[in-house]
């Protein structure tokens, strides 16, 4: 199996590499790198997508100011060339010079407040108004053509997180201008290393690379993101040498991955964040504090671990992932099923509660077993539960929208590798995702932690927000589990980024 070490040795490897001259490099790699997907992406729009995969592939041909170092997540830039604090509500941001978009444009500060005025401030559903909330206000000035000055309503610490977010892919004022107000679907412009070929809606995204790349040439010269939603299918296609990588490997087929001589498993800890997020806004029984404390110490989530998912993730006792910033892990709810019925007669239902639980179709690794041993453990503590099944796309859309009555499953991504990600969502004036309003104190600390700029009063206050969430039962808390992806032996420098982002841009096959 892969780790991290070794990919370091790929990446020197890589590096070697791409020192030899043209004629040896092109010898020793196939001219296309192809990566299977679970799922078909939603989007080609640089401010429209929804996903981790989607991201992941948009972030080939599109570049944010700032980005994140692939192993440490540290801060870097990209096609900024340094920014710094004015003032606690004031930004200003160098860009780098003579770099083009794939139509010719010129990158420029009207590319940065046009791209920051259409994925925050316009009629659109973009990921960017949850990276970086309108409410937060952020007016953008042209200051000259390689600097721009933000201006936010209120002090906030977290702008570089949010202008490295893949959710704020810079675009070309002219190329897209006729678009502000409307998504894109046939095309992709951007600055990055490759540059859009296709995309053909549930079969494949196709990009190459981009000759006149301002960086490092691009190893491979084509990618294919090929759509293959069944996993035996993908695993199959991997052995024959169809595709070089599958993503989502599912525990039941690890060993035939493990096992074949050309193939090997490339694992790391997943930073979503899986749970059940209970409606104590709308739900008679899920507004009482004990209810979903007793839901969270009915369940033996240890066990499902160890039985569903071989023991490959992490317990979560928060609503951040244990690696992002600022996070803080307030300890675990045991497994107590006494404890959870006695909790339920304090409450008033002695004798139980019918409940529906929801969970997408497709979108998650076990994703209908997971929520059927869940409904086990409710069902033997007197909480009768139903169990409903939605497709995706629209499963995703009455989750944002906040239209699940009582529970339903989801595991959020972090858009800025900071407790705030997820933290900010219980806000009452949070416009997503509503199930549960933060009040007293722990508002206070939410909306405190958001404004604070100095680091240690930065941990103080995500801790206690951390806790009082903890205490409030807000979700059901379940896992963080290890990313499984197969892959041909002959694939190097692949990586998957700590948040989750596919870092294929310095992937290639040899030959």
């Amino acid at each position: 199996m892969q780790t991290r070490r070794d990919w370091l040795k790929q990446a020197g490897a890589a590096a070697a590499v791409a020192l030899a001259p043209r004629g040896a490099e092109a010898q020793a790699r196939k001219s296309t790198l192809t990566i299977a997907l679970p799922s078909t992406p939603e989007t080609i729009d640089p401010h429209q997508l929804r996903s981790v995969l989607s991201g992941s592939i948009l972030g080939l041909m599109g570049e944010g100011l700032l980005t994140r170092d692939p192993q440490t997540m540290e801060l870097k830039p990209l096609l900024a060339e340094s920014w710094r604090n004015v003032n606690p509500t004031t930004w200003e941001v160098k860009l780098r010079r003579g770099i083009k978009f794939h139509n010719g444009e010129e990158f420029t500060a009207e590319s940065v407040k046009f791209t920051i005025e259409r994925a925050i401030t316009s009629k659109l559903n973009t990921l960017a108004k949850l990276t970086w909330p309108p409410s937060f206000g952020q007016e953008v000035q042209a200051v000259d053509p390689h600097t721009v000055r933000i201006t936010t309503r209120i002090p906030d610490p977290m702008v570089p997180s949010r202008l490295a977010a893949e959710s704020l892919n810079i675009a070309p004022a002219k190329g897209l201008g006729d678009y502000r107000e409307r998504f894109v679907t046939d095309r992709f412009i951007g600055t990055g290393p490759y540059r859009f070929v296709e995309h053909v809606v549930g079969d494949r995204v196709v990009v190459e690379a981009n000759p006149a790349y301002w960086g490092p040439k691009p190893p491979s010269a084509r990618i294919v993101w090929q759509v293959i939603p069944d996993a035996a299918t993908r695993v199959a296609a991997l052995q024959r040498g169809d595709i070089d990588v599958m993503l989502n490997l599912p525990v039941p087929l690890l060993s035939t991955v493990e096992t074949d001589p050309g193939l090997q498993v490339y694992a790391e800890l997943s930073s979503l964040t899986h749970g059940v997020l209970l409606n104590a806004r709308e739900s008679p029984p899920l507004k009482d504090r004990r209810v979903r404390q007793a839901l969270n110490l009915a369940v033996d989530r240890q066990a499902i671990i160890k039985n569903l998912f071989a023991g490959r993730g992490q317990l979560l006792n928060t609503v951040t992932g244990r690696n992002v910033m600022n996070t803080f892990d307030p300890g675990p709810y045991p497994y107590d099923p006494g404890r959870a019925k006695a909790l339920l007669a304090e409450a008033g239902y002695g004798n139980g509660f019918d409940l529906q639980l929801w969970q997408s179709i497709g979108r998650w690794t076990l994703a209908e077993e997971m929520a059927q041993v869940i409904a086990g453990y409710w069902d033997k503590v007197g909480v009768r539960t139903k169990i409903q099944l939605l497709e995706w796309a629209e499963y995703n859309k009455r989750s944002a929208g906040s239209q699940f009555r009582d529970a339903f499953y989801y595991a959020f991504i972090n858009g800025t590798w900071d407790a705030s990600y997820t933290v900010q969502r219980f806000k009452p004036d949070f416009a997503t995702f509503r199930y549960f309003d933060a009040s007293g104190d722990l508002l206070k600390a939410i909306r405190d932690y958001e404004q604070t700029f100095d680091p240690k009063r930065r941990r103080e206050l995500a801790a206690q927000a951390l806790k009082g969430l903890h205490e409030e039962a807000v979700w059901l808390f379940l896992w963080q589990l290890e990313l499984l992806t197969g892959m041909s032996k002959k694939v190097k420098a692949f990586r998957i980024r700590p948040d989750d982002f596919i870092w294929a841009r310095d992937a290639y096959v040899e030959a």
